[in-house]
């Protein structure tokens, strides 16, 4: 075997092959054209960012979808085919890079068993020393690897120690058992430390540089380096843990429309299609498939002025508000109605506190008292399809019920400056955890690291501080369940943000392409793709 291979595609269809092996880089010249097995995968823009724990564009779909092709945490969910996706099989915790787990009885040390013989595409076996490293450059950095190791109580880089070749040791200040479900998350990113090292620099000391751009871990795929504006193009790792994977190349083609990217699928120019305003189903050669995420859209409220910070105005908006117009209209049918403050998938959901349904009547009856209102801006952006026709549908059933709206543009940096500022007094907003653990998901939505959506809001609640606090404390699944059931009925009760919409992953895949497995990080995985029989 010589390595990882890096093809550079000419326009006139001559190539040039790099193969990297261990120690050094040579070029060959290849004579004719060098065919690959290539997936290619339309989606909005190229990714921009890789490295996890830049704060810069984090939530920019593509630069997770890229680093899922290139990195792999320690642990994973078992996944399950489209068909059941969801089911709680499907999210049963699994070892990936590590093989398996013990905790302490007093649930304060876990020790993590590596897979041997798991290697980078530059020839590193992957050791506890790399993780240990990978940690200590997290909280380092302080940003988003930070906060969700603080989840554990995770503060310090002496809480992660190499204990020998392949074994990883964590302690932690209290008890809990939310570590697993912390090391399924795609950040801090366990890095081939031996060659990010290469990168480092006295004024870089964390390489974030070469990491924004590069991808040095032990994932399927590794960066290609013929990726240019126009495509971003990624080489399967020969030496992937898992074998070999079924797409020897992957491209991810930007193609900004989603109608047009339905179109360049439909034609056969690109093999999968994400992110689609398209009905599930089978037509034309491709399956449409709806996927449930954690991701969904809400409406600000800002309970520190006028008029949100009285309770019964916020009932009376989300009484006011048709909720399966948004889903048909707004999302064209990839969404569907919420039945708390956090996704159906996330562990710890529960529909048994109040919902708030479509009844413009009793929103009428909520408002008498304070009508007439001043008019209210409703702050939007057009980084997402759905954002404006969903300002445009609130604002129409408002007014129905007396209160004047006006949807106002702001560019996405406008928005999210002013969102940060608690300068906004109602918007249209997403998010969503990246895990579905349900302790992170509200925790994430209380206190994140770039902030969320109660500060946003100007919310805050004891009672819900303290439910979280005793819910990552308790060892107990079914009374850390109920203690995370008393944080959505408190939420829902003072409705800091109203719930609008659960999204859908919506992705088209060709029929010549089998294998697609849903996980709850609901995107794409082309390790399990590969050409249909």
């Amino acid at each position: 075997m010589l390595g990882t291979c890096y093809i550079t595609i000419g326009h006139d269809g001559d190539a040039a092959v790099r193969i990297a092996s261990p120690g050094r880089l040579r070029d060959l010249a290849c004579e004719g054209v060098v065919s690959m097995n290539t997936l290619r995968v339309a989606c909005a823009v190229l990714p921009t960012v890789l490295d996890r724990d830049q704060p810069l564009r984090i939530l920019q779909w593509e630069n997770i979808d890229a680093h899922l092709q290139l990195y792999e945490p320690l642990l994973g969910y078992a996944g399950a085919e489209p068909a059941t996706a969801g089911s709680p099989d499907s999210k049963k915790l699994v070892g990936l890079m590590a093989e398996r787990w013990e905790r302490s009885d007093d649930a304060k040390t876990w020790c993590f068993f590596l897979r041997r013989s798991v290697f980078s595409a530059f020839g590193h076996e992957m050791t506890a020393k790399d993780v240990a490293w990978t940690w200590k450059r997290s909280l380092a950095l302080g940003t988003v690897g930070a906060w969700i190791g603080s989840n554990a109580g995770l503060h310090r880089a002496d809480q992660v120690k190499a204990i020998d070749r392949y074994t990883v040791e964590f302690t932690l200040p209290y008890s809990t058992s939310i570590l697993p479900y912390l090391l399924t998350v795609i950040v801090p990113t366990v890095f081939d430390s031996t060659e990010v090292k290469k990168y480092v620099t006295p004024d870089d000391p964390w390489a974030l540089k070469t990491l924004q751009k590069r991808g040095l871990g032990y994932g399927p795929y590794t960066v290609d380096e013929s990726s240019d504006e126009t495509v971003f193009r990624m080489c399967a790792n020969p030496r992937y843990w898992a074998g070999p994977v079924g797409y020897e190349r992957v491209e991810m083609v930007a193609i900004l429309d989603p109608a047009d990217r339905w179109d360049a699928l439909k034609n056969g120019e690109v093999d999968v299609a994400i992110d689609l305003n398209e009905p599930a189903g089978t037509r034309n050669g491709v399956v449409v498939h709806h996927l449930p995420t954690t991701w969904r859209t809400m409406l600000g409220c800002n309970v520190t002025r006028p008029p949100f910070d009285k309770l019964n105005i916020r009932r009376a908006v989300a009484l006011a508000i048709p909720y399966q117009r948004i889903v048909d209209e707004a999302f064209r049918g990839g969404a569907k109605r919420m039945t708390s403050c956090i996704s159906d998938v996330v562990t710890g959901h529960t529909a048994a506190h109040r919902s708030w349904n479509y009844d413009p009547a009793e929103a009428r009856r909520l408002l008498k008292p304070y009508l007439p209102l001043p008019p209210i801006e409703l702050a939007y952006h057009d980084e997402f399809a759905h954002f404006p026709r969903i300002a445009r549908i609130v604002a129409e059933a408002l007014g129905e019920v007396g209160v004047k709206v006006k949807p106002a543009y702001l560019d996405l940096a406008q928005h999210g400056l002013k969102k940060l500022d608690r300068a906004l007094n109602f918007f249209v907003d997403q998010d969503g955890p990246i895990t579905i653990d349900g302790r992170y998901a509200l925790g994430h939505d209380v206190n994140p690291p770039l902030k969320g959506v109660f500060d946003f809001t100007g919310y805050h609640s004891d009672e819900i501080d303290g439910y979280l606090a005793a819910s990552l404390k308790e060892l107990d699944d079914g009374k850390m369940v109920a203690l995370l059931g008393e944080v959505q009925r408190v939420v829902l009760n003072d409705l800091p943000w109203i719930p609008l919409a659960q999204h859908s992953f919506v992705v088209g895949i060709s029929r010549k392409v089998a294998g697609h497995r849903w996980f709850p990080l609901s995107r794409l995985r082309a390790r399990h793709l590969s050409p249909a029989a």
